[in-house]
């Protein structure tokens, strides 16, 4: 058992067989003024003594700042998941409670790293476009939140165009505040217009291109 995450062995090494490529966790952390930044860590190492497949590397935050660089990170803790290649997918916060077993989930996606967009988020998708960024806002109390962070997680995977902040409200208040985040889960379209809820595939691409 994983007592201090509140995580089963058994099931995340059974999990953990559907992984195909190699996965790299990057983690940024720091040793003052991040409160869940070593059960971050913690947990991070855990999960990559399961198999051999995942990877876990660390830097310190504004001391590695070429890294902070490289990886387009901002705060901490902060976390790149990178598959077969680098999706641009971050988290920022510490995985937990409902969210743990989704969390595991999406790492089981990135190292899929095979699209399952419905066929008219996927064509949208392929059209021509100019970078785009997202930031997620989300609780892991939030029924709506995981499902919205899947859909984006899954269009950064499919489209080379997009990536993905995937930041926990209640961890980076300042954050909540600058973004003037009112309700959640809530998403950021290239640091200025946001909208809130939980959309379908479609619909959730729609109002991405409109406000990008």
């Amino acid at each position: 058992m994983l007592n201090a995450f509140g995580l089963d062995l058994e099931v995340v090494e059974n999990k953990f067989c559907a992984l195909k490529n190699d996965v790299k966790l990057i983690f940024f952390t720091r040793e003052t003024n991040c409160p869940h930044c070593n059960d971050t860590r913690r947990l991070l190492e855990r999960l990559a003594s399961v198999t051999h497949k995942i990877t876990f590397d660390f830097y310190n935050f504004a001391i590695n700042q070429v890294k902070d660089r490289e990886y387009h990170v901002f705060t901490v803790p902060a976390l790149a998941i990178i598959g077969e290649k680098d999706y641009g997918i971050r988290y920022y916060g510490y995985p937990r409670g409902a969210e743990l077993y989704d969390f595991l989930d999406d790492i089981i996606y990135v190292s899929q790293g095979e699209s399952t967009l419905k066929p008219g988020a996927a064509m949208k998708l392929s059209w021509p476009t100019n970078p785009v960024q997202l930031k997620i806002f989300i609780s892991p109390n939030c029924p709506y939140s995981l499902p919205v962070a899947r859909l984006a997680l899954k269009l950064a995977i499919a489209s080379d165009a997009i990536s993905v902040d995937i930041i926990h409200a209640d961890e980076f208040l300042e954050l909540a505040e600058k973004y003037r985040v009112r309700g959640i889960p809530m998403t950021v379209v290239n640091e200025g217009k946001s909208f809130y809820g939980a959309l379908d595939e479609e619909d959730y691409v729609n109002h991405i291109f409109e406000l990008a």
